[in-house]
């Protein structure tokens, strides 16, 4: 039985959608309640102001994008196998919420913001990854390891954020299930080898 959404969770939710639909300078107080069925008034009520409502939707989505909790019930037997499975996991999330992907990274690519919670969930998810692939027996040492994490995690984020380039240039598109596979599982035997 599902439990119907408070009215607080309608609300991120909603805040969401219009995140994804309209970008974070473009999502105003009117829209998300619209979208949510509300008053303005409750989102007052709820989160005092849209920078409050904001930041928390972005905490949201930071935690679904990268928490490894998540990860844990991907396939893998191998560490290059969960390791593939983990990074197809994070492209598919990308291509199905792109706006809210690029939200997440503008303060730090358009204003140099290198203290933004989405810098932090990324380097916590790579701490996180380096573990996670230790504890497969990997077979590099610590350094190297980190270093290939690194990697893969820059190199699959820049074809989350700008696809076109990829697709353009390589011809790689990633909505190609199979395509992304065969890509990722590429990138992630050169790196982890």
């Amino acid at each position: 039985m599902n439990a119907t959404p408070s009215t607080e969770e309608k609300i991120i939710s909603s805040a969401i959608v219009c995140i994804e639909k309209y970008g974070v300078q473009g999502t105003t107080n009117r829209k998300i309640a619209e979208e949510a069925g509300v008053n303005n008034a409750a989102i007052n009520y709820y989160f005092r102001s849209k920078e409050a409502l904001m930041k928390r939707c972005m905490e949201v989505t930071l935690h679904n994008a990268f928490d490894f909790e998540d990860f844990e019930q991907l396939p893998g037997g191998t560490a290059q196998e969960r390791c593939a499975a983990i990074f197809n996991d994070l492209i598919v999330g990308g291509l199905n919420y792109p706006g809210l992907t690029r939200s997440h990274f503008y303060d730090v690519l358009a204003n140099g913001n290198y203290d933004s919670l989405a810098v932090e969930k990324l380097n916590e998810f790579v701490v996180n990854l380096v573990a996670d692939m230790k504890q497969r027996s990997i077979d590099l040492d610590e350094e190297n390891l980190r270093m290939a994490c690194m990697q893969i995690t820059s190199t699959v984020m820049m074809a989350i954020l700008a696809p076109r380039i990829f697709e353009n240039s390589f011809g790689l598109d990633l909505t190609d299930e199979s395509t992304r596979k065969a890509y990722v599982d590429r990138l992630v035997r050169q790196l982890l080898a």
